[in-house]
């Protein structure tokens, strides 16, 4: 029997119980059960009770390799010994450059339980945004793998750090003065000048005891301390560092387990990236507690990922919409046996109503849902609950989220609580306006951004309340519908325009393919839109047949007085759209012509 046929087999023993999942109020309640009380933790500690109590089950699966609670902890404490040895302080910060494998799960967990500073980095970031990151998160170590299937991480990092062709011994970074070193980890067996070897960075440890573990350890027992700090992506300028506590993370990763009823054992697979929130909180952390198994993927392949799926008998996903379109359409769905699957997350970004359909038709999945959450709310902070209807789950992203034990009295047991503002003076709005900017604050809310003061305060008031950016509708029946972005409305003659309505509109033409609207200065309105339309391979159609197909559909002044045609748009490591790019350059087009409209008159 392979070890890809051993993981199918040893997997599926447990997996029948949880195919025939109880309902969720019973789910519910045998978590609360198991822990009645919330216990203020850091992550580390938590790691150890939880695998402790669940020490026989699979908690790592790949198609490659599998992992028992009580083999992932003792390859962690074997980390922690190696950063201690290594010269890793209490709060200091280690970059980590990875795809979504076994060892930066291990790494992240390793950090936490010294007290030190996980700082995970995009895998598809170029040289320029690493070293920003790098600079700019002051982080003392990077660890980092040197490549897989077609991702070269080190020749980023040489193009990075040309210091590496000097000796290890003698290797200092002049452009990253915090940086005192690499490790690189190969799966060809790769060395690397200036680098310490993975295998080599493993021995270091074997001379720290397991006192000096358990010292560092006891020392290291502040939940409310900084564990990890996660970049967001940048979409309205440089990344920011967002800072999160032990309970932050794992208070917001309980209520995930709660309010989506994972069941005892749960086998949660996802391709999402470790170095996202989503999949670090809602999938790693998640799992946890309920003794479940955390299957990821390294990089994602939609036809790797069902095999993935059949072999580790995965029970539930978590994803986003493009992952779960790929996975609908690929040729080899009908191939492999997903019996075992039940449930499935996609958030991040809207999800068409046809795809939940599908997924229920053609996957056999019967809880579908979604949410809504940020990095600077240690993930999701709204849920779709199972059983609402599609068109619900469509048009919506939730309601609040409970937090079981770990929520808070004052919030009815929620882990945050909610207030609509006004996006211009970010004045409270009375409670029967049900569109505005919305603002939350709760115990899962980030300390702020790191090195940012200006930024923090811009984003954090004094009383907590963290200002999302995020226009919302709350409807009649709790659900809030996302309505807009409160930096990409914008005003023109003193009437406020949400671009999203409009774009909305505009791909309803057969031809669009996308399009993004932004706001830029104009002389006699105060602002006016510009539209940047991509069209449909093969297609297109004309400024002024656009325009038609607009006006009869909204008001005059809605419509986009410029209209740009683009092949694609500027997008962050993350795959989403740089709207501040997209202002940018129309204000710097268009801005020009008015300059050139007044010196012709």
């Amino acid at each position: 029997m392979s070890e890809t046929e051993t993981v199918a087999h040893e997997a599926g023993s447990g997996a029948a119980a949880v195919k025939g999942a109880p309902p969720l109020a019973q789910r519910r309640q045998a978590l609360a059960q198991r822990i009645p009380v919330w216990t203020r933790l850091t992550l580390g500690d938590w790691f150890d009770r939880l695998a402790t109590e669940f020490a026989e089950r699979e908690h790592i699966v790949t198609l490659e390799r599998r992992y028992t609670y009580a083999q992932s902890r003792q390859l962690v404490d074997r980390l922690v010994k190696s950063l201690i040895q290594l010269g890793v302080k209490r709060r200091e910060h280690v970059a980590m450059l990875f795809p979504t494998v076994p060892e930066m799960a291990f790494l992240q967990l390793a950090l936490a339980k010294i007290g030190a500073v996980s700082v995970p980095l995009n895998e598809r970031l170029g040289a320029v945004e690493l070293e920003y990151q790098l600079r700019q998160s002051d982080s003392v170590y990077l660890i980092a793998m040197d490549k897989l299937a077609d991702r070269n991480y080190i020749e980023k990092i040489g193009a990075l750090l040309p210091e590496m062709r000097g000796a290890p011994d003698t290797w200092r970074a002049e452009r990253l003065a915090a940086l005192r070193g690499v490790v690189i980890e190969s799966p060809g067996g790769a060395r690397h000048a200036g680098t310490l070897d993975w295998e080599d960075f493993l021995q270091l440890g074997e001379s720290v005891s397991d006192e000096a573990l358990r010292e560092r350890q006891n020392a290291s027992r502040y939940p409310d301390e900084v564990a990890l700090i996660c970049y967001t992506s940048g979409t309205t300028g440089s990344p920011k560092g967002v800072m999160m506590t032990h309970d932050m993370l794992m208070r917001s990763a309980y209520s995930a387990a709660f309010s989506q009823g994972l069941v005892d054992g749960e086998r949660l697979a996802s391709p999402l990236p470790l170095h996202h929130i989503f999949g670090y909180v809602e999938g790693l952390l998640a799992t946890l507690f309920v003794g479940g198994a955390y299957i990821p993927q390294a990089l994602f392949d939609a036809g790797e990922f069902l095999r993935l799926l059949a072999a580790s008998k995965a029970t539930r996903i978590a994803s986003v919409p493009t992952m779960a379109i790929a996975l609908l359409t690929h040729p080899d769905l009908k191939k492999h046996d997903l019996s075992a699957l039940r449930s499935m997350m996609n958030a991040a970004a809207a999800t068409p109503l046809w795809v939940w359909e599908a997924l229920q038709r053609d996957m056999g999945i019967s809880e579908v849902n979604t949410g809504w959450g940020m990095t600077e709310l240690a993930a999701a902070a709204m849920y779709t609950p199972f059983g609402a209807p599609l068109q619900v789950i469509t048009d919506t992203v939730g309601q609040e989220k409970p937090g079981g034990v770990a929520g808070l009295e004052e919030f009815s047991g929620a882990l945050v609580a909610f207030k609509l503002i006004d996006p211009e003076t970010k004045e409270d709005l009375p409670p029967d306006v049900t569109e505005g900017e919305l603002a939350v604050r709760g115990n899962i809310v980030t300390r702020g951004y790191y090195n940012k003061p200006v930024e923090t305060g811009e984003a954090i008031d004094k009383d907590g309340w963290l200002r999302t950016g995020d226009v919302f509708k709350r409807r009649d029946d709790g659900f809030y519908e996302i309505t807009g972005r409160a930096k990409d409305l914008y005003k023109i003659g003193g009437e406020q325009v949400a671009p999203k309505e409009i774009e909305e509109i505009i791909c309803g033409h057969e031809t669009v393919n996308q399009v993004y609207i932004c706001g830029v200065p104009d002389e006699r309105m105060g602002e006016v839109g510009a539209a940047f339309v991509q069209f449909k391979a093969g297609q297109d159609c004309t400024q002024a047949e656009l325009v038609a197909f607009v006006e009869s559909r909204v008001a005059r002044f809605k419509i986009p007085k410029y209209w740009l045609f683009v092949e694609a748009f500027p997008m962050t490591a993350t795959g989403k759209v740089q709207k501040f790019v997209l202002r940018q350059m129309a204000t710097e087009k268009f801005g020009s012509a008015q300059d050139r409209s007044r010196s012709a008159n």
